[in-house]
């Protein structure tokens, strides 16, 4: 009988240690700094998110597989197919920008590409540093730069695609392809400005006025030929210098 209940009060004391063990670690946890640091010499990963105090994301560098979709006006957006590379998000949450790359090759013809843009408020692209090359049947299309686009004033990602997706449901392709056009007329971006080379292979200054059209192009054509031209509304050159 007294063997029988000295094991029960060892087994209650070994219990009891235990207990206090586990509390005094979960205590000393609990105050422990929330600002960890860890150093590394190197880490391989697929993705890194980079959040705020908010919680929110800052940044996400990912590969194409597990790129974030995007978010804007407090959602993110359906999952999608992004291009690997760097998503930046400004401190309210909403995808301001990024750094995106990919190479696609199919059936001979070869795509390949690199874009660091920032975005409008509440919208998409208006500055961009490109990269774009094509390449097919022996040819190279490429055009390589810096763009300045425009968006109308309060203009809104989010309300934009919700109007085309209503487009969409429309079954006449005619009618949808034209809705879509005007929509884009009217809430779409313009092109203001862009030095580089074209796909032409001209390389110099294009500008463009508030209503998208061409205005002046300084450049050296495909020839070597350097020219200035101005031009009106309609499109026609009002001024044309060539020197040869």
């Amino acid at each position: 009988m007294k063997s029988t209940l000295e094991k029960k009060v060892n087994f209650l004391m070994t219990y009891a240690l235990a207990c206090t063990v586990l509390v005094v670690f979960l205590m000393l946890n609990s105050f422990s700094p929330k600002n960890n640091i860890e150093h590394f010499d190197e880490i391989t990963v697929k993705k890194i998110t980079v959040t705020g105090e908010d919680n929110l994301p800052r940044m996400v560098l990912s590969n194409e597989t597990r790129q974030h979709p995007g978010r804007m006006n407090g959602k993110e957006w359906k999952k999608r197919q992004r291009p690997s590379g760097i998503i930046f998000f400004n401190n309210e949450g909403d995808e301001c920008g990024g750094l995106i790359h990919q190479t696609k090759i199919k059936d001979g013809k070869i795509i390949s590409g690199m874009s660091f843009t920032m975005d409008n408020y509440k919208d998409d692209q208006v500055v961009q540093l490109l990269n774009d090359e094509y390449y097919a049947d022996g040819k190279a299309f490429i055009q390589r730069g810096i763009k300045i686009n425009e968006f109308p004033l309060g203009s809104d990602i989010d309300e934009r695609n919700k109007e085309i997706e209503e487009i969409n449901k429309i079954t006449d392709e005619k009618e949808r392809n034209l809705k879509l056009n005007e929509l884009w007329s009217k809430k779409g971006a313009i092109n203001r400005l862009f030095i580089g080379r074209t796909k032409g292979n001209s390389s110099g200054l294009f500008l463009s006025g508030p209503d998208g059209k061409p205005k002046m192009m300084i450049y050296v054509d495909e020839k070597g030929n350097p020219k200035i031209q101005t031009l009106n509304d309609k499109g026609e050159v009002k001024d044309f210098i060539e020197t040869k």
